[in-house]
């Protein structure tokens, strides 16, 4: 697709805001995690856009710039890696215009480069991944944001950049799109594409909406090559979903690291985004997480049982909990006595890997 997509860039909504939040506190957790290894490291921007809404605030390419240019750790980082940033835009005013930002934050520090190519993404990462794999070369790792105009992603690309190690992906479901074109016939074949199966056939008989979008979206998370797969929900008018940003990745610190984002940028845990929330709007009280469903999951799996903390984070990892929420449910059990902790020398400490027993019933 070419449109230049005009009105996505005369606005600032609450899902842009809450999308870039979310992608700028990753980034500002994922590039330190780069500082511990050598070499070169790849940040993809596969619809960059013009890099910044007429209402002034950043798009992802300049706020991805921004949050390693400014991170109070850039030294650390740029001292074992080079951090390339490779933008995509194939729509030539977008990309003329996304170039002018990126000349306005000046010349670039040492071992920073930045590539911006006015094509099409999928063609060019396809290129290069297969001429990796002829070569037996590796992909830098890489965090690669697809964030398309529409539902032109192709499942095969994204899977074959899952299979290079260290590879991770921020996908933008576009289902409000979706959902109609998989109820036109002439668009089964992009469908076909999108999901890599034909099995997003089956979701055209299902009536109720909130049910229609949990396995449409379960269906497409299903076939990526990743072992976490992190889907945030975001609404628009009306409380209708409007699109889905899914986070792919095949290491544990990458989903602990989104997650967190998430958290913070959505504190209530709903993991879901409205459009009606105001950018400008002061927020007095921090929602608090409702850990009662996960309280559900820790005695569900432990009642009765004598286990590591390890063992109860393996549980806490798989859900989209944090194990600082844990460690509040814990804490307050030894408070008032509901669970016993040994196993662990000195003071007590979560990082100790204490033993926790849990009675056989719940109180």
């Amino acid at each position: 697709m070419h449109d230049i997509n005009v009105e996505y860039w005369k606005d600032y909504d609450g899902l842009q805001r809450a999308k870039h939040n979310i992608l700028r506190r990753y980034l500002g957790g994922w590039f330190p995690i780069l500082s511990s290894w050598s070499g070169r490291v790849l940040y993809i921007d596969c619809n960059a856009g013009r890099g910044k809404h007429d209402t002034g605030e950043d798009g992802s390419p300049i706020i991805a710039l921004k949050c390693l240019i400014n991170h109070n750790l850039r030294n650390k980082i740029l001292n074992k890696s080079e951090v390339s940033f490779l933008f995509f835009e194939n729509n030539e005013l977008n990309a003329n215009i996304l170039q002018s930002e990126i000349n306005q934050l000046g010349q670039l520090p040492e071992k920073i480069s930045c590539s911006l190519m006015c094509d099409d993404y999928q063609k060019q990462l396809s290129e290069r991944l297969d001429s990796l794999e002829k070569t037996g070369g590796k992909l830098s790792p890489t965090f690669a944001f697809i964030d398309p105009y529409g539902y032109s992603i192709s499942m095969e690309l994204l899977n074959h950049l899952l299979s290079f190690k260290h590879c991770e992906l921020f996908i933008n479901f576009m289902y409000r799109y979706v959902d109609m074109a998989m109820h036109d016939k002439s668009k089964a074949s992009n469908m076909d594409e999108l999901f890599g199966t034909y099995l997003w056939q089956e979701l055209l008989d299902i009536e109720d909406a909130d049910e229609r979008l949990t396995k449409t979206i379960r269906l497409f998370s299903d076939q990526l090559h990743a072992g976490y797969v992190t889907p945030i929900v975001m609404r628009g008018e009306r409380n209708q979903p409007k699109y889905v940003l899914i986070h792919a990745a095949n290491a544990l610190k990458a989903r602990e690291t989104m997650k967190e984002a998430i958290w913070s940028a959505i504190p209530d845990g709903s993991f879901t985004a409205y459009e009606r929330d105001n950018p400008g709007q002061l927020v007095l009280l921090t929602p608090e997480p409702e850990l009662k469903p996960l309280e559900d999951i820790i005695w569900k799996n432990f009642h009765g049982k004598s286990v590591r903390m390890e063992e109860i984070y393996e549980v806490v990892d798989s859900t989209l909990y944090l194990r600082k929420h844990v460690h509040k449910i814990i804490k307050n059990y030894l408070d008032k006595d509901r669970v016993t902790a040994k196993g662990y020398t000195g003071r007590f400490a979560f990082s100790n890997n204490p033993i926790i027993e849990f009675p056989a019933e719940l109180f």
